[in-house]
């Protein structure tokens, strides 16, 4: 009797045993790329965490909306042009989180036309063609807080500190007659410098701008102190047609580069990204009269979309670092240069998409701008102008690749975005 029941017993567990392998295989028929995926990436992500690599670029938060408030002036006396602007940016991460982002920049350079041309908005009269080089310089500071609530406070201290509209709506600056403390020390400070070159043309309706600069920048993050070295360029291919009746169609056509390397406190390689930034918008000026009817602001409105796909590489892996040899040294003493921003070789290529994580994101985009800006010219001359510019954007798509190669929905991204 013992030996039967024994026997029963292991029967039992062979007959539970079969079951769950049963299972398992079902499972397996009916997801199997899907696990196969999930184990793959755990696997990854598991030699990344014991070799102390970067292992969560990937599931970094994404900025899930944005929104940014901008002055310019610019003076031209016979062939110098001098310019400079303020801007303050605030975006709000999927992780509840926000950055503000308060930049002063300035710059001076040589500008030459000939013609006429006034300005009002983005509508343009005359006909004129310019053409100039300038130096730039830009300083940032950049503000991490928790949430909306310390978001708007730290606006509102901006904002009585320094003299531009914050982006964003904010409650009156004073309370009980006393203006609020200045704002805390950033967390980020980041620095910029390079040229920029532009050329357009004005011919009564129609209107054509190109716009190309070459930026070198290094930030310092406090809280961990690594500090980033980046090489920034930027091309605008802009059009403008009269539509007649006082309406004016405007499109623009906007590509970017951004190479960035980040290092520790003691100067040791952590990570190489590089982003890629395809922007497209157009849109309309219309007549008072029709605004009214369409119940359209005064500003002229621009819609478009912003594609960005930004790639990194974990250079604590020591074959990574080896690959990216030449692009380090590159990067970390920028120069001028005809061709490629950073020439980034074909070794470097494959391992990028061999051991390095990347993140797409799209966003639908919103702009405004109005000023005035006019000048009389003969080659020397005078001009100026005035602008002031507000842009919003809203996150609409997001994607990841991992360290298992495979790309997935960023669902947490999206998800928040929807909430704003």
């Amino acid at each position: 009797m013992r030996a039967q029941a024994g026997q029963s017993t292991l029967e039992y567990v062979a007959l539970v045993l079969l079951a769950l392998v049963v299972l398992a295989a079902g499972v397996a028929a009916a997801s199997a790329a899907g696990l196969a995926q999930i184990l793959a990436a755990q696997f990854a992500r598991a030699i990344c965490v014991a070799a102390a690599g970067d292992c969560d670029r990937d599931r970094a938060p994404c900025v899930v909306a944005s929104r940014s408030r901008s002055a310019d002036a610019s003076l031209r006396v016979w062939l110098v042009r001098l310019a400079g602007g303020r801007t303050v940016l605030r975006e709000r991460r999927s992780d509840g989180s926000e950055l503000v982002t308060l930049v002063d920049s300035s710059g001076a350079g040589l500008e030459a036309a000939v013609g006429a041309e006034l300005g009002v908005g983005t509508h343009q009269f005359g006909a004129t063609l310019t053409g100039g080089a300038s130096g730039r310089l830009a300083r940032a500071r950049t503000w991490r807080v928790r949430g909306p609530a310390e978001a708007e406070e730290l606006l509102r201290r901006i904002a009585a500190a320094v003299p531009v509209r914050t982006a964003g709506r904010t409650r009156p600056l004073r309370r009980q007659g006393r203006p609020p403390p200045p704002p805390p020390p950033p967390d980020i400070t980041f620095g910029e410098r390079g040229m920029d070159a532009e050329v357009r043309g004005q011919l009564g309706v129609l209107g054509l701008r190109f716009d190309a600069e070459d930026l070198f920048g290094t930030s310092l993050d406090r809280a961990s102190g690594e500090r980033s070295f980046t090489i920034r360029r930027r091309n605008d291919l802009a059009g403008s047609v009269g539509l007649g009746a006082g309406a004016q169609g405007e499109g623009l056509a906007r590509g970017e580069e951004r190479y960035t390397l980040t290092v520790d406190a003691a100067g040791r390689p952590l990570d190489l990204a590089i982003t890629e930034t395809r922007r497209v918008q157009a849109g309309a000026a219309l007549p008072g009269a029709l605004r009214r009817i369409l119940r359209r602001p005064p500003a002229p409105l621009h819609r478009g979309r912003i594609v960005q796909l930004e790639r990194h590489l974990d250079l604590t892996n020591a074959a990574s670092l080896a690959v990216a040899g030449a692009f380090i040294r590159a990067v970390r003493s920028p120069r001028l240069r005809l061709g490629d921003a950073v020439a980034v070789s074909r070794a470097l290529r494959v391992r990028l998409d061999a051991a390095g994580t990347a993140l797409e994101r799209v966003y639908d985009l919103q702009a405004s701008t109005t000023g005035l800006r006019g000048s009389v010219s003969a080659g020397p001359g005078l001009g100026g102008g005035v602008e002031h510019s507000v842009e919003s954007a809203r996150l609409v798509a997001a994607t990841a690749r991992g360290l298992d190669g495979s790309w997935r929905e960023r669902g947490d991204c999206l998800r928040a975005a929807r909430r704003v």
